[in-house]
C-alpha cells in the first residue's frame, strides 16, 4: 500500500499543480488558521504536506513547520517552493511511521486531502499522530465521505455491485486521469470516523461538512469566489447537512 502511493504521487509530481488558487483548497486553509491558538508560535507537522499548500500560509503567520512527505518528488517540489523559509524542515517518510518524533513533539499535527483514507492504517496514523501531540494538542485533518465518494462514482457509473462492496468496506482503487496505476482509497462514514477518533484517544472538537454545498472540482467556475467561500464556511457547521460534503474536516484534541 505504502509503495504504491509513494509510485503513484511520485509520477502525479512531475504535472502536478500547487493549486495554491483552488477555492476549495482557500476555504480548508481558512479552517485550519480558524482553529488554532491565537497570539502564539506553534509547532506543526505537516503530515503527507505534498507540495506545501498548507504550510505556506502557516510559515508566513511564523509558525514552526516540520513537512513529512511520502513522496520524493512531491517533496522535492516542496522545498523548492518554500525555500526562502528558515522555519521549516522537510522529512521524507509515511504518515504511520512517526518513529523519528519524540513522545509530545507537537501543538498541531495536519493530515489534510485524505492521508488518512491512503495510508493504509488510519488507525496506526492517529495514535501515532496521538503519541507526538503536546497534551491539549490538536489533530487537524480531512477525510473523504463514502457516501458521496461512492455515489459520484460507482453508482454514477452504473457499477451497482461496486457500489455496494464499496459503500460495505469503504475501499476504493483510485486512478489518475482513468489510465494511470493508482491506489486504494478508505473512505469514511461519519460513524467510523467519530469512533476511530474516539478509540484512539481523541476528543472531538469538531466534524464540519466543509463541501457540502458544491462539487470541490466545480467552485473554479464560480461568479463571485468571494461570497460563496463566505456561504460555503457558513454552511459546513451546519450539521444537517454534514453528509452532503464530498470532504469532511475534523479537529481533534488529545
Amino acid at each position: 500500500m505504502v509503495k504504491e502511493v509513494e509510485s503513484f504521487y511520485d509520477k502525479v509530481a512531475v504535472n502536478y499543480s500547487d493549486h495554491d488558487d483552488r477555492v476549495c483548497d482557500r476555504i480548508v486553509e481558512h479552517f485550519i488558521i480558524d482553529n488554532l491558538q491565537k497570539n502564539k508560535i506553534l509547532k506543526i507537522l505537516d503530515a503527507g504536506g505534498g507540495t506545501g499548500r498548507f504550510s505556506e500560509p502557516l510559515l508566513k503567520k511564523g509558525h514552526n513547520i516540520v513537512l513529512k512527505e511520502l513522496s520524493k518528488e512531491m517533496l522535492n517540489k516542496a522545498k523548492n517552493k518554500l525555500k526562502s523559509y528558515s522555519n521549516i524542515e522537510f522529512i521524507k517518510n509515511s504518515v504511520t511511521d512517526m518513529a523519528e518524533f519524540k513522545d509530545e513533539s507537537f501543538d498541531v499535527v495536519l493530515m489534510i486531502n485524505a492521508i488518512l483514507d491512503y495510508c493504509g492504517d488510519y488507525n496506526e496514523a492517529m495514535q501515532e499522530a496521538h503519541r507526538i501531540l503536546k497534551k491539549g494538542g490538536l489533530l487537524m485533518a480531512t477525510v473523504n465521505n463514502r457516501l458521496i465518494y461512492c455515489k459520484s462514482h460507482e453508482l454514477k457509473e452504473g457499477n451497482y455491485e461496486s457500489f455496494r462492496k464499496n459503500m460495505k468496506t469503504g475501499d476504493r482503487y483510485i486512478v489518475w486521469g482513468g489510465q494511470m496505476k493508482g491506489h486504494i482509497s478508505h473512505e469514511f462514514t461519519l460513524d467510523e470516523l467519530r469512533n476511530s477518533l474516539t478509540q484512539n484517544g481523541f476528543k472531538i472538537k469538531k466534524v464540519l461538512g466543509i463541501f457540502n454545498l458544491m462539487d470541490k472540482y466545480e467552485m473554479n467556475n464560480l461568479k463571485n469566489e468571494e461570497e460563496f467561500i463566505k456561504i460555503q464556511i457558513e454552511y459546513a457547521e451546519l450539521q444537517e447537512y454534514i453528509n452532503n460534503s464530498q470532504d469532511f474536516f475534523f479537529v481533534g484534541e488529545k
